[in-house]
């Protein structure tokens, strides 16, 4: 007897086209089964709301308005404006749909749908601290409280970030990470050991000196039989600290089978994180998606020891 499908909404800050996160692995894999739409983040653009589908069971809603998600999330009175203006939307075709919720301010959420559940991959309160004057931190800091507080549960992939949910929400769960079934994309999977010419490393996600070492880049961009690939977006400020430039490659932003098979041509991943994702428990508390990106291709990482990794039971084998 075939199953009843069953209809998510993923509610995100987060863009559909962009190296892939928690929240893209979620509607991918809920999509293999059930019916699926993907909330992204806010384009620039005359205020409207595009859906297109992206595969059978699943659809992106692209909102628009005429500042980018960076600096909307960051203005208290238009991120509640537009968060009221987008679910009431939303609602009124998927309001039945169970919901599934990466944004840690869309306490509006719980305005019109009725089914939330809070998925948290990151401690972006602490994160928002380090990044935004006071006001808005603060801002952010009780949204989070209050997202967690009305959640029907939550889930978070870490140990350390469950406890901090904790706090807010007696009904909260870790489930950790995964990565993608490779199978699913006909990819022969490249022995690492078999390479030809300089050591490929990889290194795939947003490049930024926010979360990422430039030590440990030019160390490996200073090695004469050694290449560096980045896929994603590079910050421009981390290209100006890096050496040795000639032994860079960017591949740009890549994602479904054509980031695979870049992947696939690593001969050593990278998940360099820098000091204050390992010292400072307030943020580095994840485990890194692009960890199990790499895993599901059978690549050696070297990766930094972050909170979050140290209680993660799986890599205790």
């Amino acid at each position: 007897m075939k199953m009843a499908k069953l209809k998510f909404l993923i509610n995100t800050f987060t863009h559909w086209d962009e190296p892939p996160r928690a929240r893209h692995q979620v509607a991918n894999a809920l999509a293999k089964n059930h019916l699926v739409i993907f909330v992204a983040a806010n384009k620039v653009g005359f205020p409207r709301i595009k859906t297109f589908q992206v595969q059978e069971n699943l659809k992106v809603v692209q909102p628009y308005l005429f500042v980018s998600n960076k600096i909307r999330y960051r203005l208290p009175v238009l991120n509640e404006i537009y968060q009221n203006w987008l679910y009431k939307r939303i609602a009124r075709e998927y309001g039945e749909y169970r919901v599934i919720n990466f944004d840690f301010t869309a306490t509006r959420i719980y305005h019109f749908f009725k089914d939330v559940i809070f998925y948290y991959n990151d401690n972006f309160a602490s994160i928002s601290k380090r990044l935004n004057p006071s006001i808005i931190a603060r801002y952010h800091r009780k949204k989070e409280a209050k997202v967690a507080a009305r959640a029907k549960f939550c889930v978070s992939t870490t140990q350390v970030l469950m406890e901090k949910l904790l706090a807010f929400n007696p009904a909260s769960y870790t489930i950790p990470l995964g990565g993608p079934n490779i199978k699913d994309y006909e990819i022969q999977v490249k022995d690492s050991s078999d390479h030809e010419g300089l050591i490929r490393v990889g290194l795939m996600g947003f490049i930024s000196t926010f979360s990422l070492s430039t030590d440990i880049l030019n160390i490996v961009l200073n090695q004469k039989n050694m290449e560096l690939v980045f896929i994603g977006p590079v910050e421009d400020k981390l290209m100006g600290l890096l050496e040795n430039r000639e032994r860079l490659l960017l591949k740009g932003t890549l994602t479904g089978i054509e980031l695979f098979q870049e992947i696939n041509k690593f001969d050593v991943a990278l998940a360099p994180y820098c000091e204050a994702f390992t010292n400072d428990k307030s943020i580095g508390v994840g485990t890194g998606s692009k960890t199990y990106q790499y895993m599901a291709l059978g690549k050696p990482i070297v990766i930094s020891n972050m909170a979050g990794l140290q209680a993660i039971s799986q890599f205790d084998k």
